[in-house]
């Protein structure tokens, strides 16, 4: 007599012993972190004037303090690569069929809920880095269509990243630990009344020391370097964000920043499909070659989190080069250039959809919706009074390079030739040499037309439809 057993029951005795092969070192690595963060609130003081100075001494003065500080960053950070590993290997091995619906569930909310502490402790030294990687994240999460603007006000407690949101951030810190504890709980709890599971020490044994050697060998890596305290007026060079957000802020300018609404539509069905896959994916069938579908979404995903993510740090040196006009220029916007190079301006601003990391909008838009000097000079001077919540710093600018940068933005035309390239470095030290107008040439930027192009790039009308962002 042949019985149809159901997808919980055609589970063989060595695949219940396999599942969960991940939770004890999970646990371990967690009650780690745990408990060092546990001995960082006492010394902690979550507040804008003492926060860094709290963490210097903790990593200075307190014995082995700067032990726990490595500790506790490196836990977190393994913390996530397990679960990501966890949740890749129930998706391919099809386990999310034989556990329980919840248990998929669950993985998913741990692995949201450990992004998000990893991110609310990131800001928690407030160092430069830590403070403008934070203010870098925010900038991307409020460019999510419908709810972005909403998370984001929601988390800094206002307009800035002030006193405020360190302690929204530091409570939100706390209590998700809080919550990630409970989880964890629960799914060990479960196991050890299935008894499913067998321990393998070999395993956890071989994280554990990879994570000790991580701290001892990459320290500033899993833990914020404290080279220098926050400075909300000063945007530093190079600061990118956190490792676990270079997959999402490439992928979020990737698909929604030409089509914010389709763009918007597929990362919540996505995250739908994904929290939801466990109730519509039970057949019986395990076999990865069989279930082409599976195998290609997970190798997809595999494949854009590692492309995004090289992406993203390759872009922490957005910056480097500025684009100019292709024909020669007078000596004041040659020195607005400059200018714009040495404020960093390059790393958040694009001009006609090149260079930049899109954080600011397109320069082109300043000739686009015929802005006036005086106009861009007070915009320069506190962006904030014509944007609020812009993560662009007030600046403290002579009014002659104020006048300069107004030439050089204003020169950003394409209606007048191409553009070219330079790295920035060269138009600091040679630009006046390079790129001005010699004497009997008209300059590029002058009120009359430019003689011509010159070599350079060249932008068609495609690419100039990039710089129509407003402010």
């Amino acid at each position: 007599m042949n019985v149809e057993m159901s997808p919980q029951e055609s589970v063989t005795e060595s695949e219940k012993h396999e599942r969960d092969l991940f939770l004890y070192p999970l646990l371990g690595i967690f009650a780690l972190t745990l408990f060092s963060g546990l001995f960082l609130a006492v010394y902690y003081i979550p507040t804008f004037t003492q926060a860094f100075s709290s963490v210097e001494r903790l990593n200075e003065e307190i014995p082995f303090g700067w032990f726990l500080r490595r500790i506790h960053g490196a836990g977190a950070t393994f913390f996530l690569m397990l679960m990501i590993a966890r949740l890749l290997a129930t998706l391919y091995t099809g386990e999310y069929k034989s556990n329980p619906r919840s248990s998929w569930i669950i993985g998913i909310l741990l692995l949201f809920m450990g992004v998000i502490a990893n991110l609310t402790g990131f800001v928690l030294p407030l160092s430069q880095s830590a403070f403008w990687g934070t203010v870098n994240v925010l900038s991307d999460l409020a460019s999510i269509p419908w709810i972005g603007n909403f998370a984001v006000h929601l988390l800094r407690g206002g307009k800035e990243l002030g006193g405020t949101a360190l302690i929204r951030f530091y409570s939100a810190h706390i209590g998700i630990g809080i919550l990630m504890a409970f989880l964890l709980f629960r799914a060990y709890k479960r196991v050890a009344l299935e008894r499913t599971m067998r321990k393998n020490p070999f395993f956890s044994a071989a994280v554990l020391g990879l994570a000790l050697a991580v701290t001892a060998f990459l320290p500033d890596w899993v833990s914020d370097p404290l080279k220098e305290v926050a400075n909300p007026m000063a945007n530093p060079e190079h600061i990118a964000p956190p490792w676990y957000f270079l997959f999402f802020e490439e992928a979020l300018k990737f698909f929604t920043g030409a089509y914010p609404f389709w763009g918007g539509g597929a990362l919540i069905l996505s995250l739908a499909l994904l929290f939801l896959l466990s109730f519509f994916d039970r057949s019986p069938e395990r076999k990865l070659l069989s279930r082409p579908m599976i195998l290609g979404f997970g190798s997809a995903s595999i494949v854009l989190f590692i492309y995004f993510s090289l992406l993203g740090a390759a872009n922490a040196f957005y910056g480097e080069r500025v684009i100019l006009p292709a024909g020669p220029l007078s000596p004041k916007a040659v020195r607005g250039a400059q200018v714009f190079a040495q404020k960093n301006c390059a790393y958040c601003h694009q001009a006609f959809g090149r260079g930049g990391r899109r954080e600011g909008p397109d320069m082109s838009a300043v000739n686009q919706h015929h802005r006036s000097p005086d106009w861009i000079r007070r915009y320069i001077l506190n962006a904030r009074l014509y944007r609020p919540g812009t993560t662009m710093p007030r600046y403290e600018i002579p009014l002659e390079d104020l006048e300069a940068l107004s030439a050089y933005l204003l020169a950003l035309d394409s209606k007048r030739g191409g553009l070219r390239v330079v790295d920035g470095k060269e138009l600091l030290d040679f630009g006046l040499y390079l790129y001005t107008a010699p004497s009997g040439v008209q300059p590029f930027d002058s009120p009359a037309k430019g003689a011509g192009a010159g070599s350079g790039l060249t932008l068609s009308s495609v690419e100039r439809g990039q710089g129509e962002e407003s402010r």
